[in-house]
């Protein structure tokens, strides 16, 4: 038994990797000897702490032998180092920083957990814009991935999206320092505790998931940061990658949500068109792309599942089967 069975998960830190102080969670497993590691690569906005919840419910299933570990984006979150210095967006990074520096982060997980016997298996899980991140790691490092769970994924015209559109004027450069301004107005003018409140009317939203938006990114930075970036995923992530999955489309499962305003069905029909290897998962619950918010059990029910599947044969199985 290792000492992670004796205190709280998940254990938090900023990790320097790749010259980028990166807030970074896990979720140690209690053996000591992992057969399993999921790298959690969030959506946006980024904030690894949106997670806790599913990769919590995740873990427990498989606390003995699975390692667990989620990065917030680049730039993307106020948060504190292991010497009480606060970090928060200094620049603006693109999605071609944020993919560079994630690959350091996963080379440098990958060699870590390399150096044991046997060597655990190498999994993503990821959300949203988290999935094109995914898919490239699969293209850059396709020998040391397993499996890619990619759930409600972003990654085919977005620009062309009923929300893309919607959104669309609000990540043009005058405007994304105007709602940056703003917030940082916001948060002279008012108290914490009355911007919470102000969060929490957002449909989307449950208190908890309220304060967490206040404290870790509603913050002027950290929202131009976002939603530079924002801007970013619309010009770039165009036609879905054919060649990429038609190469390596047996490493995921895609996860697609109905009526989702990010990845509408045609979405889900093209993958199916252009990749027979794929396993497409279509939702039957109601989940909303925004899961973490108010749906983190289920879907850390349906993942669980899928893992039980993956990880068969290798030791590392759930304590009771998810849905």
């Amino acid at each position: 038994m290792s000492f992670s069975s004796f205190v709280e998960q998940p254990l938090r830190t900023a990790w320097t990797v790749g010259g980028e102080v990166r807030e970074t969670l896990f979720w140690a497993c209690t053996s000591g000897a992992a057969r399993a590691v999921v790298l959690m690569i969030p959506g946006s906005p980024g904030v690894a702490d949106f997670y806790i919840d599913f990769c919590s419910a995740v873990h427990a299933q498989f606390a003995e032998h699975m390692d667990i570990v989620c990065v917030s984006h680049l730039g993307h979150t106020r948060f504190h180092d292991n010497h009480g210095t606060v970090h928060h967006a200094g620049q603006t990074h693109s999605l071609a920083d944020q993919l560079a520096n994630l690959l350091v982060v996963f080379d440098e997980i990958d060699a870590e957990y390399r150096r044991l016997d046997p060597p655990p298996q190498m999994l993503l899980c990821a959300h949203s814009v988290g999935c094109y991140f995914a898919q490239r790691l699969v293209e850059l490092r396709p020998d040391r991935i397993d499996r890619v769970f990619g759930l409600f994924p972003a990654i085919d015209r977005i620009a062309d999206t009923p929300r893309g559109r919607q959104l669309a004027p609000l990540f043009r450069p005058a405007l994304r320092w105007v709602a940056s301004g703003t917030v940082d107005v916001l948060r002279w003018l008012l108290p914490t505790g009355a911007i919470c409140a102000l969060a929490a009317t957002a449909d989307s939203l449950d208190r908890h998931s309220a304060r967490l938006v206040v404290e870790k990114f509603l913050h002027g930075p950290c929202v131009h940061s976002v939603l530079a970036m924002a801007a970013d995923e619309l010009r770039v992530i165009g036609d879905l990658d054919e060649n990429l999955y038609r190469t390596h489309g047996h490493k995921f499962v895609l996860y697609y949500g109905a009526d989702d305003g990010w990845v509408p069905d045609a979405c889900r029909r093209r993958m199916l068109d252009i990749n027979t290897q794929v396993r497409v998962v279509s939702c039957e619950r109601g989940i909303s792309h925004a899961f973490v918010s108010v749906h983190s059990a289920d879907m850390a029910d349906i993942v669980v599942a899928m893992l039980a599947e993956q990880l068969a044969g290798t030791g590392c199985q759930p304590t009771h089967s998810g849905d």
